[in-house]
């Protein structure tokens, strides 16, 4: 049997040693071997329970994807000793039970980044216990996920609410957000840091929005002279050696309402004063986190601005609070007991009937064999794994060739007979109105292929037959694997998921690919030079998804073609307030208020964009040369030489500099002849200003 014992075997053992903490009480001889359904290097947060479980006494085995997150480089040092096998995605729970020697007392799957989701868990004969992540992300997926596990904790008591509401009677909420396992490299010093306030994790501004719209803001306070460090990455020691040397650490939740993320805990080990948007509620705690003693909360940003200013200035009251979260996370609630928590409150009270629960619970949501491939397809789907697997699911169903929601999910799926899935969706009865929503966006992506006609045709068919859908129509005709044109509209599908019952997710989610689809029409009539038309029915699109600023920006752009150039500044206004680094319609708002004369303005609205759109590509050279020419035309030479020296630079280094570290530029982000052209822009500028 090929378990890691806990007071034996040691190989490859380095900074954590699986030895068993003895200041915890005896393991309950039904729990003590735990399958972890993990990946390899696992993701750094989920770690957390991984290694709890060794360091508490269980024998451990993990088994799951190799993965290409981050590099086993980045983890030389960190992983403590690890028996691991590699699995295929779907391979089956009793498989592999087999291969380490037969059934553990309880199974613990850790989401990992890749697809992975062993076959057979809604009979596993032991206990199984899950932890997803994301939840705000992925809502979808685990709404048709989460009842084959006889445990599912999160961090968020809405979602835990929210699914109980649902009918889940297995989420529980345990907040594991401050059980750092990560300690710095050396002692805490928590003066004497050269960082002003930093701020590390993922930022992308159509999947994080919200937290990328703040960010814009934290980065423009270095026009004042304040020291910001915003990265995207790094990782384990590099993200802690940043965090080290921060005395505020900005924190904002990438997904879903105001909450907490494992940020927190990090940092605190690391010893700097966490700021965090106030979250809407803050459960499942070992103990509570009070805001001012071992946090500080703001609520909107111009407040947020406010305390840093604060507390760069006060050194004495922002150390008190740095130490106090410190000892928090050390002392008062370490990472180990919180582990041990969460296993003695919720795994270890697994009672003998959880089989009969399961399939309870199993029943209750009508799940069959079929359903269960539909739902394991649909979680491929949205896990990125390659579409090959998503139709094997669906091909495995009895049948399937003569089922309407398996062929149209097949069909979304990069199906090889795509045309024949398509007619067979789309004339079954019912229809699928999701099949009629996936196709035309298809088609409207494929537009330069097929021709913008043929788009507008499919588009115009689901428009009619979502429009009049009957109010009857079954969930599953709205629900699963979704085309979108644009990765902005995800957030309004999980946010139907998390926010709405069933009935109104149904209404919602109808609505949601009514407006992808107006949307669309209105960008094939803008793109036809119908402006007239296709303001009407983008603006169709933002009366449902009220806050898009795509949307907003195609309006703008629609009034612009039509001489309506102040209306246009005013749209163009709220698609910038709306998006985070929107640099298309930040230039073209700038074009339109310096050709009104609106120097001063232009110059603003750039400058703002200098500090905060950092990644170093073309978009980054029209900013910079636009504001050169704001300058000039402004009437500020220096300014302008200023900036067009920055850019110059920029272009020349493939660098930005950020004082503490640069930015890269990515080899093929500005082709060779263009480059070639924005040098001679700036060029021109410079001679201007000369002149």
């Amino acid at each position: 049997m090929h378990w890691v014992c806990s007071d034996g075997d040691t190989r490859g053992g380095n900074a954590h040693s699986v030895t068993r903490d003895s200041t915890f009480p005896a393991i309950p001889a039904s729990r003590r071997r735990v399958l972890v359904l993990h990946s390899d290097p696992p993701v750094p947060c989920l770690y957390t329970f991984e290694l709890g479980l060794r360091k508490l006494g269980h024998d451990v085995v993990t088994v799951g994807p190799k993965s290409g997150f981050l590099s086993s480089e980045a983890w030389q040092g960190l992983l403590g000793p690890r028996t691991f096998f590699v699995a295929a995605p779907d391979e089956h729970i009793d498989d592999i039970f087999a291969r380490i020697g037969g059934p553990p007392d309880w199974v613990f799957y850790l989401r990992p980044h890749e697809a992975f989701l062993p076959r057979g868990l809604a009979t596993c004969p032991v206990p199984t216990v899950a932890w997803f992540e994301d939840e705000f992300k992925y809502a979808d997926a685990y709404h048709h996920l989460s009842y084959y596990f006889d445990l599912v904790g999160t961090a968020y008591e809405e979602i835990q609410e929210g699914f109980a509401e649902r009918g889940h009677d297995n989420w529980v909420c345990f907040n594991y957000f401050t059980a750092s396992w990560l300690e710095p490299e050396d002692d805490i010093a928590f003066g004497g840091r050269s960082i002003d306030v930093s701020f590390v994790g993922h930022s992308d501004p159509r999947t994080t929005r919200l937290r990328r719209l703040e960010l814009e803001k934290l980065s423009r306070l270095a026009a004042e002279g304040i020291n910001v460090e915003i990265r995207e990455g790094p990782y384990l020691r590099d993200m802690m050696r940043v965090y080290a040397q921060s005395k505020i650490v900005y924190q904002h939740s990438g997904q879903g309402p105001p909450n907490l993320t494992y940020r927190v805990g990090e940092a605190m080990t690391a010893g700097a004063m966490v700021l965090a948007k106030r979250p809407n509620r803050v459960g499942g705690l070992v103990e509570p986190l009070i805001d001012g003693e071992h946090i500080v909360y703001y609520d909107e940003f111009s407040e947020a601005a406010d305390l840093i200013r604060h507390y760069l200035e006060d050194d004495d009251a922002r150390l008190k609070i740095a130490e106090a979260g410190h000892k928090y996370v050390r002392e008062d609630v370490p990472w180990l007991s919180q582990v041990h928590s969460f296993l003695e409150q919720h795994v270890y009270t697994i009672g003998g009937d959880f089989r009969e629960r399961r399939a309870e619970r199993l029943r209750r949501f009508g799940v069959d064999a079929r359903t269960e491939r539909i739902d394991r397809a649909w979680f491929f789907g949205v896990s990125g794994a390659p579409m090959e697997q998503v139709r094997n699911e669906i091909e495995a169903i009895d049948g399937w060739r003569e089922d309407v929601e398996a062929r149209a999910l097949r069909a979304a799926a990069g199906s090889p007979e795509y045309d024949a899935d398509v007619e067979f969706a789309l004339s079954g009865e019912p229809s699928h109105l999701l099949g009629y929503s996936n196709h035309a966006v298809r088609l409207f992506m494929m537009r330069q292929t097929v021709g913008a006609n043929a788009a507008i045709e499919a588009l115009q068919a689901a428009v009619d037959r979502l429009a009049h859908a009957p109010p009857d129509a079954l969930p599953s005709s709205v629900e699963g694997l979704t085309a979108l044109s644009d990765m902005r509209l995800r957030e309004e599908i999980t946010r139907a998921y998390v926010d709405l019952s069933p009935d109104d997710r149904r209404v919602r989610l109808l609505a949601v690919l009514l407006a992808q689809l107006y949307r669309c029409i209105g960008i094939l009539l803008f793109e036809a030079g119908r402006w007239s038309q296709a303001f009407d029915w983008l603006a169709r699109a933002l009366g449902i998804v009220t806050d898009d600023g795509y949307a907003y920006a195609y309006l703008a752009r629609c009034k612009k073609q039509l001489g309506e150039d102040q209306e246009a500044v005013r749209l163009f206004r709220r698609a910038v307030a709306l998006e985070p680094d929107f640099v298309e319609a930040t230039s073209e708002l700038a074009e339109l208020l310096l050709k009104s004369g609106a120097h001063a303005k232009a110059a603003h609205l750039l400058e703002q964009a200098r500090w905060s759109y950092t990644t170093a590509d073309a978009a980054r050279m029209g900013i910079l040369i636009g504001l050169g020419a704001a300058h000039i035309r402004g009437g500020a030479a220096g300014k302008a030489r200023a900036v067009l020296t920055q850019a110059l630079e920029e272009l020349d280094t493939g660098a930005i500099d950020m004082g503490s570290w640069k930015i890269t530029r990515a080899s093929d982000a500005i082709p060779e002849d263009q480059g070639e052209r924005t040098r001679s822009a700036i060029q021109t500028l410079l001679d201007q200003v000369g002149e």
